[in-house]
């Protein structure tokens, strides 16, 4: 054997035993990460090579939700109050004018995008980003190239306007055409883009943008010959762009690093260079199931001792789509494949956050995720003994293993199908094939955290009242015109869950139905007969679609705009059953109103005839300020809450007054303003937290 070779690292650590070392950790959120903190103070860290060691770490992002992953800070980083030696939250940054405050703006495109298994799997259980395959197909979309680019052209000689704006786009091909439509309608533009990765001679290859090239028009864009630029991830860090006023994220991301980088280009405020204000226009497509997707508003706010951090509240979703499997099974099998709810429907559920490795980026990418693992009646004790178990001290090395942030799914499987054969029945605890998947959230939960305690388990204490074992006992003497009415009116009940799990009325009443044909095939020892009122109703063969003309038609008669908030040539119009299908409204031109896709996902499934101006409500109903804002447009967000809050085009108009900073609200004749009044402090609390806007007082006014 030779001799050994002492490298120059090893000599500086030697070195720095009798001089002690300060080390520098710049993005220190990341320093939890397996491979980060074994390097500062494993075994055979720097901490424990060089005892005299000092560690500073250096963030501007949020770091974890959950406490272990802060205690792992805290271990890492010894000084100052639980680690923390200084600190300024972003509110702070933003009264000194060094940090812009963001207004954000959320436009849809109008694209509705099919999520397949495969993509969901990607997307929410792998955690990864969009597919290059997806990204390709949105960068290609002409028609939405043309909103993106119109949505800013609108604004070019308004108040409102854009200003000095980038576009962040995912391809070359993207980047030109958005460029050339710009300067075809008289805007300052140019794009700059990296390599392409394409066969020499082809087309990619010859459009290969120079450095030289894209030095040249980031100068400019910097000494204000450009008003726009559009890039593909060549400004998201790393790059001096002073006093923009506007970015452009034209998809959606799952990723919470990308999109911090993308916003950060527009938040420099006055005293770095920057303005007072920065606009995030955020494009948003309606993908057809539950995406995470990274919500750019997230960590603007400063936590609430009081209320429960994010993720806290009821995990419904998954819920849902439990439910709704099941009931789909049962319908296909005419009612024979039984219901059991209290076998479906949660007692409670485990809150799990993973620190996942980015495969696709070869594990440098690092975030953290919130997922939920459901508990039912019949497995809550076999959750119980598996994580007794895990958590033995004697099992600290496996523990040690699974904390990594990048695990191969075919080195956990086996793993996973010894625990699942010990602790668990394959046929009856597997709820939607999601048992693997799991106990590996539980047990990296319980790797990473740094006390190995297990995740926080809460309880869900609503269950009782959706119970439709017993509900349906209760209406098993109802006709099928008493339990449709019954169904309607759970589903107009505020604070009610059912439209969340169900997201039909006719899903409700079939889930019913099936539930008392069960009880009643189990009370006399036969099926109940199919032609009975209790039997499930057969598809609803009606036309459901205004055919194209009579949809203009509906346009034309209603002027071109929504009649809920006035929202005209920007966005996609919807054409609204006024009286909703699923209710048994009929398809024709008097049933129909023309909307906006955020008024119509509002209405629901609320019988709301806008072309009305007085309310036909007797009692006032619940102000709802929980649907999407539109901060960039604060008197139409306004007209969208008062019209729904009143169910009618209650308003006449609403005034903004710069010299008193406040709302002037006018409502039609017939309006009782008293009711509005009764929730005037928490509306302009709304415009001031949501709408970013300084107003000191709302009036509200019904026109004689």
């Amino acid at each position: 054997m030779g001799n050994k070779v002492g490298t120059a690292f090893r000599k500086f650590i030697e070195h720095s035993k009798e001089t002690g070392l300060f080390v520098i950790v710049d993005e220190a959120h990341h320093s939890p990460a397996y491979g980060c903190r074994n390097l500062l103070i494993g075994e055979k860290g720097l901490r424990a090579l060089v005892p005299n060691s000092n560690i500073l770490g250096l963030t501007a992002t949020p770091t974890y939700t959950d406490k272990a992953k802060k205690g792992w800070l805290w271990k890492i980083f010894t000084d100052g109050d639980n680690g923390v030696i200084y600190q300024a939250d972003k509110e702070t940054l933003i009264t000194q004018c060094i940090l812009a405050r963001p207004n954000y703006i959320e436009v849809s495109t109008g694209i509705d995008m099919e999520v397949d298994d495969k993509l969901y799997d990607r997307l929410v259980k792998q955690h990864k980003d969009l597919p290059e395959s997806i990204i390709e197909i949105l960068a290609d979309n002409k028609h939405r190239n043309n909103f993106i680019v119109n949505s800013y052209v609108s604004k070019k000689d308004s108040k409102d306007t854009y200003g000095k704006t980038i576009i962040f786009a995912d391809r070359w091909f993207q980047c030109e055409y958005i460029k050339n439509k710009l300067v075809e309608k008289g805007i300052k533009a140019d794009a700059i883009y990296s390599h392409i990765d394409a066969d020499p001679g082809s087309a990619d290859a010859r459009n290969k943008r120079k450095e030289d090239d894209n030095k040249r028009i980031l100068d400019d864009f910097k000494s204000n010959k450009l008003d726009v630029l559009i890039n593909v991830r060549m400004l998201t860090e790393g790059v001096d762009v002073p006093n923009v006023q506007t970015v452009f994220i034209t998809r959606q991301t799952t990723s919470s690093i990308l999109m911090t980088q993308m916003i950060g280009r527009a938040l420099r405020g006055e005293k770095a260079g920057g303005s007072s204000e920065a606009n995030i226009v955020l494009f948003f497509d309606d993908w057809k199931r539950l995406i995470d997707w990274v919500n750019p508003e997230d960590g603007d706010t400063k936590p609430d001792p009081v209320k429960p951090e994010k993720g806290e509240h009821y995990p419904l979703e998954y819920i849902s789509i439990r439910l709704i499997e099941e009931l789909s099974k049962s319908i296909e099998n005419d009612g024979v494949y039984p219901i059991e709810y209290k076998k479906i429907f949660p007692i409670g559920w485990y809150k799990t956050e993973i620190v996942y490795a980015d495969s696709d980026n070869n594990n440098d990418s690092m975030e953290p995720f919130t997922e939920f693992v459901m508990v039912y009646e019949h497995t809550q004790s076999k959750f119980e003994a598996f994580i007794s178990s895990i958590t033995d001290p004697k099992l600290l090395k496996l523990l040690d293993e699974w904390s990594k942030e990048y695990l191969d799914d075919e080195w956990m499987q086996p793993k996973v199908k010894e625990w699942i054969d010990k602790y668990f029945d394959d046929e009856t605890d597997d709820i939607g094939r999601r048992l693997s998947s799991d106990l590996i959230k539980i047990v990296r939960h319980i790797a990473q955290d740094n006390l190995h305690s297990t995740p926080p388990y809460h309880s869900f204490e609503e269950r009782e009242i959706y119970d439709l074992d017993k509900i349906a006992d209760e209406l098993i003497n109802f006709s099928n015109p008493q339990l449709n009415n019954y169904v309607k009116q759970e589903f107009s009940k505020a604070g009610m869950l059912w439209e969340t799990f169900y997201k039909t009325p006719n899903r409700l009443l079939i889930a019913l139905q099936l539930v008392i044909n069960k009880i009643i095939t189990d009370g006399d020892g036969s099926k109940a007969p199919t032609s009975t009122s209790t039997s499930p109703p057969k598809r609803n063969n009606r036309v459901r679609e205004l055919i194209e003309g009579e949809k203009e038609k509906v346009k034309m008669r209603d002027g071109y705009a929504c009649l809920c908030c006035g929202l005209n040539t920007e966005g996609k119009l919807h054409i609204d059953h006024i009286k909703p299908f699923s209710m048994g409204g009929e398809t024709s031109v008097e049933n129909s109103q023309t909307l906006c896709v955020i008024c119509n996902r509002c209405k629901g499934k609320n019988e709301i005839d806008f072309r009305c101006k007085t309310t036909k409500l007797s009692d006032p109903k619940n102000l709802d300020l929980s649907f999407r804002t539109e901060s960039q447009h604060s008197i139409r967000t306004l007209t969208r809450i008062v019209n729904l809050f009143y169910h009618c085009k209650a308003v006449d108009k609403i005034e903004w007054d710069r010299s008193t900073r406040g709302y002037s609200i006018y409502l039609h004749p017939g309006n009782n303003c008293k009711w509005l009044l009764k929730h005037k402090v928490e509306l302009l609390k709304y415009v001031q937290d949501k709408l970013g806007r300084q107003a000191n007082n709302i009036e509200v006014t019904t026109i004689e």
